[in-house]
């Protein structure tokens, strides 16, 4: 009897914790399972935020790391970065305007100043803008065997006094920009530039026509050069370092030539150009070299740089105060113009924004970098054959090897079709090459390169139309491995233009 009330006793006990149990089960396993499915459904919204995408290279889809996260890669030692100062200008992710897959449009630009120059005769701005722009076409995407990833869209910005002279330029494939120039010289509050500047080389106030480059805000960057100018190399380095802020931008930069590889990088780059070193002076500051800009449109640059032309301040003389705001600017040729207003700024106003790039490889004119040729300098000077750019080793151009050019601007070397063959040591006459700053076989090679761009559009153009009055621009035999049958002889008046049926020049554009 005992025996069973302790049984019963044990079954009521059990009975209660089994019922404690289920009570227990009842109000946990939902909110289990309802934690579960919470669970799944965030895990499923992080994988749509935060899945990579199957198609395209890793490049397409790069992250950007915030500014004062961005690091050198291990790999490269030589990526130094400094900081640039406070602004509210855009990004460079929100300049970009084209779709990842989508190629990537660069602007690059001419300026067309006034009829009847030099640059403006039918070879001087007609073959001129063809095979610069056939240059342009060569070293971009549209040409697989560039292995340029770039696109380009060519411009041409006409002072309002050149438009007449301007149609050979949009027949070309150049979309004309007319413009006045932003600061007529009674504008100018500074009484000596106001009264002098419109002497200066080569335009006086009309070259600030150039600054509407800046204004050129549909594409990312805008690459300015002068009209006597061909592209040798792609310039992806150049467009990725300052389109891309990560891990691409960071190896960009490391394969980029400066002049001066030791200094730090700004931390957003807005600009590149070269100095002109070829005149500068022993201690003295050197100007920029006007043929050759790129930059990062922007009008508010624009509208800045316009405000220091009409202040003035430009200091006469020859002291080592002259110049731009009175800081040595000065004395030198187009120092009044944009040679040396560009220098100012830059140096001045957005000092930690640009790049100065190697004067062998970029903007190449094959100039001696040392102090050997007078009359810059004293031949006693203590800096008599070392480098014009004050370091302790600078490359000489006057031998650069052609494959480790990007582009050429012929300045020395004289214009292609001049038809300039001779140095002055053999003739001596005022169009004859100056060796004493260049050498005269590096100079054919130059040459060389600017008649084989054209030979190049000369024949894809004949092979387009199979108008054989094409042939009649290549019978020249003056130096033909250089000059390639469109010289007659030395000198400007043996060129051959290119000729052509009017029908045919009307077909150019289809070979882009």
């Amino acid at each position: 009897m005992q025996r069973q009330t302790r049984l019963s006793a044990r079954r009521g006990a059990a009975s209660q914790r089994a019922s404690a149990v289920g009570w227990i089960l009842w109000l946990i396993v939902p909110a289990v399972v309802s934690c579960a499915a919470l669970l799944c459904i965030l895990s499923f919204v992080l994988s749509l935020e935060t899945e990579t995408p199957s198609l395209g290279t890793p490049e397409d889809f790069s992250v950007s790391l915030p500014k004062n996260l961005i690091e050198k890669p291990k790999e490269e030692k030589n990526i130094l970065i400094k900081s640039t100062r406070s602004d509210k200008r855009e990004s460079p992710k929100q300049r970009i305007s084209q779709h990842d897959d989508e190629p990537i449009v660069i602007a690059y630009a001419i300026s067309l100043i006034k009829c009847g120059d030099f640059q403006s005769s039918t070879a001087g701005l007609q073959d001129a803008a063809l095979v610069l722009k056939h240059s342009i076409h060569q070293t971009s995407v549209r040409n697989p065997h560039s292995g340029s990833k770039y696109d380009y869209k060519t411009y041409a910005i006409v002072h309002r006094q050149a438009e007449k002279c301007a149609q050979e330029l949009a027949d070309a494939g150049y979309e004309l920009v007319i413009r006045d120039p932003p600061v007529d010289k009674s504008e100018i509050r500074g009484e000596f530039l106001r009264k002098k500047i419109h002497k200066e080389w080569c335009c006086g106030a009309d070259e600030f026509v150039k600054l509407y480059a800046y204004h050129l805000t549909d594409h990312p960057i805008v690459v300015h050069v002068d009209i006597d100018f061909v592209f040798h190399k792609p310039m992806d380095d150049l467009f990725d370092a300052m389109l891309d802020t990560g891990e691409k931008g960071a190896l960009a930069r490391s394969r980029i030539p400066r002049e001066r590889p030791n200094e730090l990088w700004p931390e957003t780059v807005n600009a590149y150009m070269t100095r002109d070193w070829g005149q500068v002076m022993p201690g003295r500051k050197a100007l920029f070299q006007a043929g050759f800009l790129v930059v990062r449109p922007d009008p508010s640059v624009f509208d800045e740089i316009v405000e220091v032309i009409k202040e003035g301040h430009y200091v006469e003389g020859f002291s080592r105060n002259n110049g731009w705001g009175g800081m040595g600017y000065g004395s030198l040729v187009g120092a009044m113009a944009a040679q040396g207003l560009i220098a100012y700024v830059y140096d001045t106003l957005f000092n930690n924004t640009w790049v100065e790039l190697n004067q062998c490889r970029y903007n190449h004119m094959g100039m001696d970098v040392l102090y050997r040729s007078q009359p810059s300098f004293r031949n006693k000077h203590p800096k008599v054959g070392k480098c014009r750019n004050d370091l302790d080793y600078c490359e000489d151009c006057q031998v650069t090897d052609i494959e480790k050019i990007y582009n050429i601007h012929y300045t020395q070397c004289r214009k292609p079709w001049n038809c300039i063959g001779e140095g002055d040591s053999t003739v001596f006459e005022k169009s004859s090459i100056p060796e004493d700053s260049v050498k005269l076989d590096h100079c054919m090679e130059l040459l060389t390169v600017w008649h084989s761009m054209r030979s190049s559009l000369e024949t894809q153009l004949y092979e387009l139309t199979g108008d054989e009055v094409i042939k009649k621009g290549q019978i020249g035999s003056y130096k033909n491995q250089v000059f390639q049958g469109h010289c007659k002889a030395n000198g400007q008046s043996h060129y051959l233009p290119l000729t052509m049926k009017p029908e045919s020049r009307k077909r150019i554009k289809e070979l882009y």
